[in-house]
């Protein structure tokens, strides 16, 4: 029973950590942007001030946190279990598991000094806190357990422990290959634009997340159902193969990746529609959305409290943290003149 209620806590307190992470980290995000206005009026206004705090600390509880909850959880149950098995009980290795960790979360931004920081300072105000409730009391559990539990019951739970452990392996597999694309892509090797040539919205630094999309998915015919033809024709291309779709950047390059094939927006409706997205009127093929610098945008809409999220397809507990909020759409901005797809973003409706 001292086992199992000191498990219980280790993973409760690493649970809360990742949430406050995630706070944190956008709280930190915001603060640049805070200190930047210029206006000192505007600065102490209350929207530019509390409430840009309040924004950021709301959006990384609600959209950061389900994230880094669902990847982040067991491999850090994992670490954490052997730092408590060898009774590790100063802050320092506590300090350098999550700073590892918020690196890998944040997809090493290297290339972004202010990101960066933002990752650092959260991960090392979470080790500390991490410490308090958890670290600190850390003691050879497993020698005091063998000594207070039945044989038959030790033999019960080390069966179970090993089901388990072998469970969490298989999971940290995963983890560990997609940190491994993450640092290829960041140190090793950087992949190109691929065809046609993605871009993002935003001219900063590609993050790692993206360029690890970009590798996977480098052509229109890596994100199509497998068929018999090399042929990308009009109706092919709406072939996309959504299970393989894991996350927003993922979803983004492909759907960048065919949309940018066909010659105009003049598809961009139809594409929508076969792939089970909703096109309003006023921001369809027909009538595109005009921004400010005379660029067009064409918008689907898809409810995932309708529909169920559009990816990933498939994993209970995948799909559970899909299902937070209840709408998305994918906003298609095409050049002034219609022919070339400028970039393509997703964005998420939640309560």
């Amino acid at each position: 029973m001292t086992t199992l209620v000191r498990q219980l806590r280790i993973a409760l307190v690493t649970i809360l950590c990742i949430v406050v992470f995630a706070a944190l980290f956008e709280f930190f995000n915001a603060v640049p942007t805070y200190l930047s206005l210029s206006d000192p009026i505007e600065r102490g206004s209350a929207k530019s001030g509390s409430t840009l705090v309040f924004e950021a600390l709301v959006w990384g509880v609600l959209f950061r946190a389900p994230g880094y909850l669902f990847n982040g959880t067991a491999p850090l149950l994992i670490v954490l279990a052997a730092a408590e098995w060898r009774s590790t009980k100063s802050w320092l290795p506590y300090l350098a598991i999550w700073l590892i960790a918020g690196l890998l979360a944040t997809g090493f931004p290297i290339t972004d000094p202010l990101r960066l920081a933002a990752a650092l300072l959260a991960a090392a105000a979470v080790s500390y806190l991490y410490w308090l409730l958890a670290g600190k009391s850390a003691r050879g559990w497993p020698q005091v357990w063998r000594k207070s539990e039945p044989a038959s019951t030790r033999k019960l739970v080390n069966y179970a422990a090993y089901v388990l452990l072998a469970y969490l392996g298989y999971q940290l597999s995963g983890y560990l290959y997609h940190g491994g694309k993450l640092l290829w892509v960041t140190v090793v090797s950087e992949p190109g634009p691929g065809t046609p040539p993605f871009r993002a919205e935003y001219k900063r630094e590609l993050t790692a997340s993206q360029k690890v999309a970009m590798m996977d998915f480098p052509d229109p015919m890596s994100c199509l159902r497998k068929a018999d033809t090399d042929e990308l024709s009009v109706d092919r291309l709406k072939e996309m193969d959504w299970e393989r779709i894991d996350n927003d950047e993922e979803a983004n390059v492909c759907m960048f990746r065919l949309l940018g094939s066909y010659e105009d927006l003049s598809y961009a409706t139809d594409w929508f529609k076969a792939q089970g997205f909703d096109v309003p009127n006023a921001f369809s093929s027909a009538r595109p959305y005009i921004e400010s610098d005379g660029t067009q945008r064409v918008v689907g809409m898809y409810s995932i409290r309708k529909n169920g999220p559009k990816f990933p397809t498939k994993g209970v507990v995948r799909r559970a943290f899909g299902s937070i909020p209840y709408g998305m759409s994918v906003n298609a901005t095409w050049s002034k003149d219609g022919k070339q797809l400028l970039w393509v973003n997703t964005n998420y409706s939640t309560l």
